[in-house]
């Protein structure tokens, strides 16, 4: 059994990693920058990054990378090792707070909407203070926003750092109006994670599957919704050690997994985490899909929506499936519910912005 109070967040470098590791004066300015939004002094980032690396050398990291989100729908990653050639034959294992900062990687290969010749794209990685950086594969992992030079965003982080910042602003203007002090607002949202489990031996039988990522033939299963496929029924024993192996090492990387359960339809499950700030929560989609399609000889499929009874995973003509074995895609769940959530702020948005005169 799983010591999950000693596992949870140990391949993270979170606040009580920080406050263990950093200087009580380096460890303040840096929560007044997650926390306030206070400049981030490069001095403070200098000893943040030595911190950093130690952890991670000691948990066996011997690279690390500028993680984003770019527009392709995956997670990208370039990695730089550690290792620093002396002039007498040596090596040591460094990281400043420049390298910690900012990237400066090619984005010739990712989409730009035309901003700018190909033979001239550059992109620019730099550091979120306010995600935790973790440990993948031996690999620290930064996670970052992703702009061109001229400040265009390239990835989905970037719009949604601006939307809580317009947010956190137009909910001051709105407390002002009730006498309220200045506050930091900060946006929750929790999502849950559905998905079909196919083996890998059925799947590496469906063309239509290993193509497409989705069935296009089949026929409606001859089991209806009976008990054993249930929301409440029993979740069945290799099903049952999938998710044992997906909980330990999402809670590894901090993923607060609590529920998890049979959906409506034979071989759908749902995974829930718990309601967390919007920043960290639709960063931790993309570590939950980085991880699953190895733990287990189950090929683990995301689902557009919720299914009926007649859709199953392997056999229906209306499944929907968006990630393939050792694909790592964002759960389209996530993307429903953050989209809705940024509707009703929108709505928001445009009553407070046309009673501005009486909050100004």
């Amino acid at each position: 059994m799983s010591n999950v109070p000693e596992i949870f967040g140990s391949m993270v470098f979170n606040e009580h990693v920080m406050r263990e590791r950093l200087p009580k004066n380096t460890f303040k300015q840096l929560m007044k920058t997650i926390k306030e939004g206070e400049p981030l002094d490069l001095e403070v980032a200098n000893v943040v990054a030595h911190a950093m690396k130690e952890w991670a050398i000691e948990k066996g990291a011997t690279h690390y990378t500028h993680w984003f989100q770019p527009l392709t729908g995956i997670t990208s990653e370039k990695h730089d090792g550690f290792l620093d050639p002396q002039p007498d034959g040596r090596a040591i294992m460094s990281f400043s707070g420049k390298e910690l900062i900012q990237g400066e990687p090619d984005a010739s290969s990712f989409p730009s909407g035309g901003l700018r010749a190909t033979f001239e794209a550059r992109g620019y990685t730099a550091w979120d203070p306010t995600s935790y950086a973790f440990i993948k594969d031996e690999v620290l992992c930064i996670p970052t926003a992703f702009c061109s030079y001229t400040g265009e965003a390239l990835d989905e982080k970037t719009p949604l750092l601006r939307s809580m910042n317009a947010i956190d602003e137009q909910a001051n203007r709105a407390l002002a109006c009730f006498g309220e002090p200045k506050q930091r607002v900060v946006t929750t949202v929790g999502a849950e994670q559905e998905y079909f489990l196919i083996s890998e031996e059925q799947y590496e039988k469906r063309t239509d599957l290993i193509l497409t990522g989705r069935t296009l033939f089949g026929y409606s299963p001859c089991k209806g919704q009976e008990l054993e496929e249930h929301y409440f029924g029993a979740i069945r024993p290799t099903v049952n050690e999938f998710m044992k192996e997906l909980d330990d090492e999402l809670w590894a990387l901090g993923v607060s997994a609590k529920t998890k359960h049979n959906e409506v339809a034979p071989a759908q499950h749902e995974l829930a985490p718990i309601f967390t700030a919007a920043l960290t929560r639709t960063c931790l989609p993309w570590k939950r899909c980085a991880f699953w399609p190895a733990i287990t000889a189950w090929c683990a499929c995301s689902t557009k929506s919720r299914s009926r009874a007649s859709m199953a995973a392997a056999s229906t003509t209306t499944g929907q499936f968006l990630l393939a074995p050792r694909t790592c895609l964002i759960p389209a769940t996530t993307l429903r519910i953050t989209c809705a959530s940024w509707c009703s702020w929108q709505a928001l948005y445009k009553q407070l912005t046309t009673t501005r005169s009486c909050c100004a």
